[in-house]
């Protein structure tokens, strides 16, 4: 599939993935679900592997603003096919491989932005746009994979 650039849609409609890479869950308001390794509740993003091959995640990127499209990457960490890798959403601001990654930002509950960039910073592989809705106490919204995920 060739990738779109990012167009306006409808409240939470995701727009096409990349490569097989998709946004495929989110919680915006974590307070006793999955704790991170400092034992706190932060927000959480998942991110699939739909396709055949394993991809490496180095410059990819996820961000909850549309003018930024760079604003967190990866680091050089690889998803396996048919493979989750969670992201905490908590500004620790952590990308080292090998250890839990946490982006420079958390969810906005009222509603945000969300995207999955390609390594070139332009092409949109996956997004909530313009804006997820309204998300809800230790409820995720996503696109209802019923795989276990890991926290990579």
């Amino acid at each position: 599939m060739t990738p779109r650039p990012l167009t306006p849609r409808s409240a939470a409609a995701p727009i096409a993935q990349a490569q097989g890479l998709v946004i495929n869950e989110f919680l915006a308001v974590n307070e006793t679900g999955l704790t991170d390794s400092d034992g706190v509740a932060s927000d959480w993003i998942e991110i699939y592997n739909s396709g055949a091959t394993t991809v490496s995640l180095l410059g990819w990127s996820l961000t909850d603003d549309a003018s930024e499209l760079t604003k967190w990457r990866f680091p050089g960490v690889n998803l396996a096919s048919k493979g989750f890798l969670v992201v905490f959403a908590s500004t620790k601001n952590r990308a080292v491989a090998g250890s839990p990654l946490h982006t420079n930002f958390k969810l906005d509950a009222d509603g945000d932005y969300l995207a999955l960039v390609r390594p070139d910073g332009v092409t949109i592989a996956s997004a909530f746009a313009p804006l997820f809705p309204e998300q809800f106490r230790d409820i995720s919204y996503g696109l209802g994979q019923s795989a276990r995920s890991q926290d990579v």
